[in-house]
């Protein structure tokens, strides 16, 4: 193993470990073959909100697992204007396989195949499971992006069957259908929480000041601690 391998293992292998702290599956237990076909990327999504802090399979709706996450560009789109959204703007570093096959999945929060819109009740909300579908197939079973036409940006898929993390742990991107049970192409690294109504408002005053800077800086945007997050019953 090269220096620069040697020390991109450690470096996915602690940010798992701190992901596991928040509840998350153990830590994978090697690093993307070699020092590519991996990438490490932002990408960003809308969590509405107030709402229940797990799906009815167990995954935090805060997180990116089975769920789909827009690129710097697509994002950009997609919360213009939101300056009264009371919605969360959540970036996360994503570790994933860039090889091919990149087939992307369409991603929602479903209870028996229809989509469970955020203004569910409670009791409603809690028996909806997000789920990724490639197209006709009722699975997912490999990280993949689609170009939007609207944006030219990226959107991505993390289906929760290649999540690295407990026993899959060998990263490995298989054909769709073929995926084994050791074998992982993606994992979320760290998120950051802010309101979509703070990003939106900051973008329409300054186009051009970008999510880098308002995601990594406290101001205008002050993060959300997780801690502090208040769900529906």
């Amino acid at each position: 193993m090269s220096l620069a391998t040697h020390k991109f293992a450690h470096a996915l292998l602690g940010a798992a470990f701190g992901l596991a702290l928040l509840g998350w599956s153990g830590a994978a237990a090697a690093a993307c073959p070699g020092a590519s076909p991996c990438e490490t990327i932002h990408v960003y999504r809308i969590q509405s909100w107030p709402t229940i802090q797990v799906d009815a399979a167990g995954r935090p709706l805060i997180s990116i697992q089975e769920a789909n996450g827009a690129d710097e560009k697509a994002f950009t789109l997609a919360v213009a204007g939101q300056v009264g959204s009371k919605a969360l703007a959540i970036r996360y570093n994503v570790t994933r396989i860039e090889d091919p096959p990149n087939d992307y999945c369409e991603c929602n929060l479903e209870n028996k195949n229809k989509g469970c819109p955020s203004n569910l009740a409670p009791e409603l909300l809690h028996q909806c499971a997000r789920v990724c579908r490639r197209g006709a197939l009722d699975s997912c079973t490999g990280t993949g992006f689609n170009v939007k036409q609207d944006s030219g940006g990226k959107w991505y898929a993390f289906p929760a069957a290649t999540q690295c993390g407990g026993a899959r742990n060998v990263w490995k991107k298989h054909a769709f259908g073929a995926v084994k049970p050791t074998s992982c192409d993606w994992l979320e690294n760290s998120r950051v929480i802010k309101e979509v109504s703070c990003i939106a408002t900051a973008l329409a005053a300054d186009p051009l000041v970008g999510l880098d800077a308002l995601f990594n800086n406290g101001a205008p945007c002050p993060a959300i601690a997780e801690a502090t997050l208040e769900y529906l019953p």
